[in-house]
């Protein structure tokens, strides 16, 4: 049996290796993309992914499409794609709460595991056909919350200067 996302990949999705490779790479995935969206100032978004249908391979063709949803992806989310039947995901949903969805689904979340909102399979479909559009919606209305550089300036400036040290500035950040 294969599944069709192995691990994360931002903004783009691996396809094609088996479900105990997928397991392996995604048991820190949501970690990791905590820790990414932490101090990139995006949000989490958790894919679940199950037995491969025509929703789940459109969704993943939507995703790592830069024009249809890749570059909303690509600025705004760090993406943690885990298969339904791994452990991680399992104990990530009973972590967060959450019933275990129908797949594929969106689970949009902040850096201290907060739900913003899921996205089922149903939800995405429109007329009986992939809507990338209403996924583009969702991923839209739970952007992170833009801050203001000169304010993450002076806070770093303030940290360094209370430990005694310098503060470097790096000026490339997304946000």
């Amino acid at each position: 049996m294969t599944t069709m996302l192995t691990s994360l990949v931002c903004p783009f999705v691996l396809a094609g290796a088996s479900v105990v490779s997928a397991q392996a790479k995604s048991h820190d995935a949501l970690a990791f993309a905590r820790a990414e969206a932490k101090a990139q100032n995006q949000r989490v978004l958790l894919l679940l992914t199950g037995d491969a249908s025509p929703i789940q391979s459109e969704l993943i063709a939507a995703l790592g499409n830069y024009r249809l949803l890749g570059k909303l992806l690509k600025y705004e989310y760090q993406l943690a794609a885990q298969p339904e039947t791994a452990p991680a995901a399992r104990a990530a949903l009973t972590r967060l709460h959450i019933e275990p969805p129908a797949t594929p689904a969106l689970v949009a979340l902040t850096t201290d595991d907060q739900i913003l909102g899921t996205l089922s399979p149903s939800q995405m479909l429109d007329d009986d056909r992939f809507a990338p559009d209403r996924v583009r919606s969702f991923l839209s209305s739970h952007v992170a919350t833009p801050v203001d550089a000169r304010d993450v300036l002076a806070q770093g400036i303030a940290a360094a200067d209370k430990s005694k040290r310098h503060a470097f500035v790096y000026l490339s950040a997304p946000w």
